[in-house]
Parts: C-alpha cells; sequence; structure tokens
C-alpha cells in the first residue's frame, strides 16, 4: 500500500520540481542583461526590473491588467450570485441543468473563437452599431478608442467567465440545509428575502473558489486581447502577459523574464491567501 501511495506521489514530484525549476532559471535570467543587442549577458542585479519599470509598456499593461482583472472579479462576481440565484429556485432539475449550461457555454468556446465572434459583433459597419444605428440609437465605436476598447473587453470576459462563476455559487447554495429554506417558506418568505439573507450569506465557498478562477482567468488573459488588438504591441488593450509575449519576441529575454517573475509573483500573493482559506475552511477543520 505504501509503495502505491509512494508511485503515485511521483508524477506530483516531478512535475513540482520541473515547476520550480523554470520559476528559479527564470529568476536567474532576470537578474542579466540577456538580448539580442549584448553577445555576452552579465549579472547586472535589480538593472532589469528598474528598465521595465520605466517602460511605457509596462505602464499601460499594468493599468489594462488591473482593470480587466477588478472589472471581471466584481461584475463576474455580482452576476453569478444573480444568475446562481435564479437558477436556484427553478423547480425543475431538468431545466435548471438546461439554463445552467447555456450559462457556462461561453467556457466550451475556444478564447480564439470567442476572440472573432466579438470581433464581428463589436464591427461598426455590421455589428452591433449597426443594429443600434438601425434603431436610432447612440452606436458607441466599440473598439475605436482607449476606454470603449477596456469596456468591451471587460464585457467579453464577463461573457465568457461568469457562468463559472454562477456554476460554483450555484453549488454553495445547493449545499445549504434545505429545513432552512422550508422554515423561512413557512415565514412567507420571498424568494429575494431568502437570497439575499440565507442563500448569499452562506455562500463563502463559492466565493472563494470563483473569485480565485476569475481572478486567474482575467490575470492571464492573452487570446482575446491579443486578436482584437491584432498584434501584442495594441497599446489599447496589452496586458501583463502579452507584454511577457512581445518582449520574448524582440529577443529581450532578461526583461521577458522579469516580467513573467512579477505576473508569477502577483498570482502568488492572491491566490495563495485563497488557498489558505480554503484550507483552513474545508480540510483542517475536519
Amino acid at each position: 500500500m505504501k509503495k502505491q501511495a509512494y508511485l503515485m506521489v511521483i508524477p506530483t514530484l516531478f512535475f513540482s520540481g520541473l515547476l520550480l525549476f523554470t520559476i528559479v532559471w527564470n529568476i536567474w535570467l532576470s537578474f542579466q542583461n540577456s538580448s539580442i543587442l549584448v553577445h555576452k549577458p552579465k549579472f547586472v542585479g535589480l538593472a532589469t526590473y528598474q528598465y521595465l519599470f520605466s517602460q511605457y509598456f509596462f505602464k499601460i499593461s499594468t493599468m489594462h491588467t488591473l482593470v480587466f482583472t477588478v472589472g471581471l472579479v466584481a461584475v463576474g462576481n455580482v452576476l453569478g450570485l444573480l444568475f446562481a440565484g435564479l437558477l436556484y429556485f427553478i423547480p425543475n432539475n431538468v431545466q435548471r441543468s438546461i439554463y445552467l449550461s447555456i450559462f457556462i457555454y461561453p467556457l466550451a468556446i475556444a478564447s480564439s473563437t470567442s476572440a472573432l465572434i466579438w470581433e464581428w459583433l463589436l464591427n461598426p459597419t455590421i455589428g452591433i452599431d449597426w443594429l443600434l444605428k438601425l434603431m436610432h440609437l447612440p452606436a458607441p465605436y466599440w473598439l475605436g478608442t482607449s476606454n470603449m476598447s477596456l469596456v468591451s473587453m471587460i464585457m467579453i470576459e464577463v461573457w465568457a467567465y461568469t457562468g463559472l462563476a454562477a456554476l460554483f455559487y450555484l453549488a454553495s447554495f445547493m449545499n445549504i440545509d434545505k429545513s432552512i429554506i422550508e422554515a423561512a417558506r413557512i415565514d412567507h418568505a420571498s424568494d429575494l428575502k431568502i437570497l439575499f439573507r440565507i442563500l448569499i450569506p452562506n455562500s463563502m465557498n463559492g466565493f472563494i473558489i470563483s473569485t480565485a478562477l476569475l481572478f486567474l482567468f482575467s490575470f492571464r488573459i492573452f487570446t482575446i486581447p491579443f486578436v482584437l488588438g491584432g498584434s501584442a504591441t495594441s497599446p489599447t488593450l496589452m496586458t501583463y502577459v502579452m507584454y511577457v509575449y512581445n518582449l520574448f519576441i524582440s529577443e529581450y529575454f532578461s526583461a521577458s523574464a522579469a516580467m513573467a517573475v512579477i505576473v508569477t509573483l502577483i498570482a502568488a500573493a492572491v491566490i495563495l491567501p485563497f488557498a489558505i482559506l480554503g484550507l483552513m475552511k474545508w480540510v483542517f477543520r475536519r
């Protein structure tokens, strides 16, 4: 039995070691000045990070990543709660499953495909704007300005990932003791009161998971802004991960590694507290 347990652990240890090696290698490379312009790279300490912090693309990618992430986490959680509440009060399980599959369907679509679909929808001559003009309503140029591009990107993210939040919130709602709901029904509590006074206050499990996943999906987003922007150098939609890619293909290897280290540290700083909270809530309390 112990041998089987050890054998099961080997793949985890191997890939964990591989991941740790790549992180350490990136950190070491970020302290050098390796690039297409340097024949023999040498150790330069934090000079690469100082170079990054002074770059225009770093500043705008920081702003865009922050806006995309906060926008998706905030709007995705709110809509996820509301959609989960609507699904919870559907009495028929088959109908609930059908509607839930509709909500999570965007997750089954490849990111590149989603980006192309929305690129057509946001086209000023044949997309949503055409329909708005037909109805004599103001038609914003969705991808024409920096601010509207940010709004459009958040809208696409919400469409793509809110279903995931709804799924986990619905799972939390379904785990709440039914006797509590029945007691509220006996006291003539409306669905709205049950949602805000019973379901949402007891949905911490769904909040932990959905917030962590929404953050990860948004923070590492690459394909959708890459396709919508037309390249990795688009100043209106550049994110952290796009900037890593842009530096790498430009053969600024140390700068790319430093950017990758920054992305890894931020992701770890945000996700680890959620992971620890989840372990304390679900594992160590048992």
